[in-house]
């Protein structure tokens, strides 16, 4: 049996009650915090180490002892809350914009850098974090007035209109509808171009057929939303005249907004004036929605220029840009969302769609 005392001398001895005051001694490597002080080889009694032996008492080192873990385990659990707050408020407050920016000219500007654009919240400057071109498939609904009020344009349609699914399909879907008497799909949703270019040559005026505008984009957006885009185009082409469609507009530029669509929209107009509600209904439709979704509205008299307007809109959405700031964790969500460049003589255009997928 081993007797109380150090091993290197193996003559002391003592009672185990005898804990009061311990020495370490110099002869040995101790490990530090591996285990409890316990009376064993290691240790020995005041009165049997040699003078130059470190003094440990038992109260000082189990009180050092728990406040280092204390300390450790707190900086652990601070470090990993802290990283996690930030992880998820950093996903949370990205969103995301397609914006398109034109020059003087109407030419796209694909050259910009975060540096030169500035976006704020209801007035509150937003911090910018990248630019890119965007480059996510776009599902273009193509809405074509073939009521009897655009049958003197007929020529111009189809010829603008194959102009324009020739520079959009490919990359991006595109479905052909007409709303002459009622919305028709004359294509569904397809990247194929000679389909899309054989639907538009299948266009023809329905004689005595009013428009319903209104209906189209009605049933555009609701289908674009049940088919859940990620980045959805509605392209109206009609012709001023007498608007059918008993919809109210606010339900149309609601369904619109929810839908998280572009509007653009092409209006072949004339001398005349209609003041029936349905005209006023459809006027309010392409102003606020052109306005508030980032698109715009392009007014020609009497069909000049068509083609070459659709060749400016595919151009338009074809160099668009994905813009990505930063907005604080907020149970409101801001009522204005503006955006504009550095350079004063550019053109800029945008919808924020929502957190960055």
């Amino acid at each position: 049996m081993r007797t109380w005392g150090c091993q290197e001398t193996g003559a002391a001895q003592g009672s185990p009650s005898d804990l009061g005051n311990l020495f370490f001694s110099k002869e040995f490597r101790p490990f530090v915090d591996l285990d409890l002080v316990k009376p064993r080889d290691l240790y020995c009694r005041d009165d049997r180490c040699p003078i130059d032996g470190v003094k440990l008492t038992w109260g000082t080192f189990m009180n050092d002892r728990l406040m280092f873990r204390f300390v450790i385990v707190g900086a652990v659990f601070t470090v990993g809350f802290a990283v996690s707050v930030l992880s998820e408020a950093t996903q949370a407050q990205e969103r995301h914009m397609y914006v398109s920016v034109q020059d003087e000219n109407d030419h796209p500007v694909v050259d910009l850098t975060v540096s030169d654009f500035v976006v704020r919240e209801d007035g509150v400057l937003r911090e910018v974090l990248r630019v890119q071109r965007a480059t996510e498939p776009m599902q273009v609904a193509l809405l074509v007035d073939n009521s009897s009020a655009a049958a003197p344009y007929l020529r111009d349609l189809r010829d603008g209109l194959g102009e324009f699914v020739k520079q959009i399909s490919g990359d991006h879907q595109v479905a052909v509808i007409t709303f002459g008497d009622r919305p028709t799909i004359v294509k569904d949703y397809t990247w194929n171009a000679t389909e899309l270019q054989q639907a538009v040559g299948r266009i023809f005026p329905r004689p005595s057929s009013g428009s319903l505008l209104l209906d189209a984009i009605y049933s555009a957006a609701q289908g674009l939303e049940r088919r859940e885009a990620t980045r959805p185009v509605i392209v109206a082409i009609t012709a001023a005249g007498v608007e059918y469609s008993n919809r109210p507009y606010q339900a149309v530029l609601r369904l619109i907004e929810s839908a998280n669509a572009t509007f653009h929209a092409v209006v072949m107009t004339t001398d005349g004036v209609s003041f029936d509600t349905g005209s006023r209904y459809r006027d309010m439709v392409l102003d606020r929605g052109t306005e508030r979704t980032g698109g715009r509205r392009v007014d020609l008299l009497r069909g000049q220029f068509f083609r070459e307007a659709l060749e400016e809109i595919a151009e338009e959405l074809l160099s668009q840009y994905l813009l990505v700031y930063a907005r604080p964790d907020m149970l409101v969500p801001p009522e204005e969302i503006t955006l504009s460049t550095t350079l004063p003589s550019l053109t800029v255009r945008g919808r924020s769609v929502g957190p960055l997928q």
